[in-house]
């Protein structure tokens, strides 16, 4: 049987729904401000929220945090930039062509399970401890979830809408992947860009602590070699922040731009 519920209750169960992730952030805030202060753990180690937020303010300030930041965001801007651009078409053409993908899938395959961050210093080897060795770490760390997406996203495709937009003139090879192969592949793609922006940002800030010349990874370094634990949670603090509104850019502007989607990124 089922239950309809009044316009009342139907509206306070949505706004109920869109309050409960913020309560479940303020529950963790509360316990991360009074753990350090009733003993539960080392303020050494863990500072209390409201320290962490106080110097994250007072970072803001300091023209070193804004030189790092500027640098880390033009390595992670260029390397993220880039793998899209190699990924998205690789994926779709080996989801439209299986002679490419018989010939790429196994370098995916073994290159995958392999910790990026284990490959920086040879890169540094080969390539110097400048800007190319962090942005090809990018690269290599997002291009295997964009690549995946988009070929999956090729493949779900179904073979009479190719068929019927060759019946109504639409010439084969360029013409149909970009009117009908690129659209019905963007969902699938945008889910593996989603997951790659994380990667990316994780990969730049593992080259930087272990490439220490500038960026915020370095910048987080040197006040953990200072003993400096509450600057060093301020800056991850802030780096989860930026994470978390690009994540949040990024559905935003997916869901305003595939307004025929229905479903979730």
């Amino acid at each position: 049987m089922t239950v309809s519920l009044s316009p009342t209750e139907d509206r306070r169960g949505r706004v109920a729904r869109a309050l409960l992730p913020f309560l479940g952030i303020a529950i963790a805030l509360l316990v991360w401000e009074l753990s350090p202060r009733l003993g539960l753990v080392s303020s050494g180690s863990v500072p209390p929220f409201s320290q962490v937020v106080v110097t994250a303010f007072a970072l803001f300030a300091d023209p070193d945090f804004w030189t790092n930041l500027a640098a880390s965001s033009g390595r992670w801007a260029a390397g993220l930039t880039l793998a899209i651009a190699i990924g998205v078409p690789l994926g779709i053409a080996m989801g439209r062509n299986r002679w490419l993908f018989a010939l790429v899938d196994p370098f995916l395959t073994m290159s995958y399970p392999v910790p990026k961050a284990a490959l920086i210093l040879i890169f540094v080897l080969w390539w110097g401890a400048g800007d190319l060795s962090r942005i090809v770490i990018i690269i290599m760390g997002c291009l295997i979830p964009i690549v995946i997406s988009s070929y999956h996203g090729a493949r779900a495709i179904e073979t009479r809408l190719v068929w019927s937009a060759r019946a109504l003139g639409t010439r084969s090879g360029l013409p149909i992947l970009a009117k009908i192969v690129l659209p019905a592949a963007l969902p699938q793609i945008c889910a593996g860009l989603r997951l790659a922006i994380a990667i990316s940002i994780f990969t730049l800030l593992a080259s930087e602590l272990l490439i220490r010349q500038s960026g915020i990874g370095s910048y987080m370094f040197t006040f953990l070699d200072d003993g400096q634990t509450v600057q060093v949670w301020a800056c991850a603090m802030i780096l989860a922040t930026i994470a978390f509104l690009l994540d949040l850019g990024f559905v935003r502007i997916v869901h305003a731009s595939l307004r025929w989607f229905e479903g979730d990124v």
